[in-house]
């Protein structure tokens, strides 16, 4: 993610579900520091399973997403800066390139602005991805479902460049 610049810093997280169980990065640590170790495993209701440091302050709508979406494998959160320039918006992402609806599985909605961390920006997310791969989190980033941690990424930097190709339609 930091190499395809969908994140800067400690921004976004990872997280990939085994069964019952779910894996996270942690809050607050640099990509480039992070090992598998460093990883927090938690119970879909949030119980710290297994794991030394405070998970992702996003983990509400990580958890939110697979207890709605049993098909929903790993998930993505990109701070990437055209989509999440778009999410300002409080817009749609519908390019109509087959590029979107393969990868999103069609245009790619904005849930409302919410505070991050809280149940609220989990029921947003949730009900504005819908059965998409994506969600635009409003004044926010990207949040990209995938059968793995790869594919979520693939999905991120996808919604990226349509993002880049919207801005451009606009003229900006």
């Amino acid at each position: 993610m930091l190499r395809l610049g969908l994140v800067a810093g400690t921004s976004g997280n990872v997280s990939a579900r085994e069964g019952e169980l779910v894996h996270i990065t942690p809050s607050g640590l640099p990509y480039p520091e992070m090992t598998v170790d460093d990883l927090v495993t938690l119970a879909l209701d949030g119980t710290v399973v297994n794991g030394y440091r405070e998970p992702s302050s996003e983990r509400r709508v990580h958890l939110a997403v697979y207890t709605a979406r049993p098909d929903a494998r790993a998930l993505v959160h990109s701070h990437s800066v055209h989509a999440t320039a778009w999410s300002f918006l409080g817009e749609p992402l519908d390019t109509g390139t087959e590029e979107l609806e393969d990868a999103a599985g069609g245009p790619v909605l904005t849930a409302p602005f919410e505070p991050t961390g809280s149940d609220e920006i989990a029921a947003a997310a949730l009900e504005a991805l819908g059965e998409r791969q994506a969600v635009l989190l409003g004044r926010h980033g990207v949040l990209a479902v995938g059968a793995s941690p790869a594919r979520a990424v693939d999905v991120c930097a996808a919604v990226e460049r349509q993002a880049q190709v919207a801005w451009l339609l606009r003229g900006a």
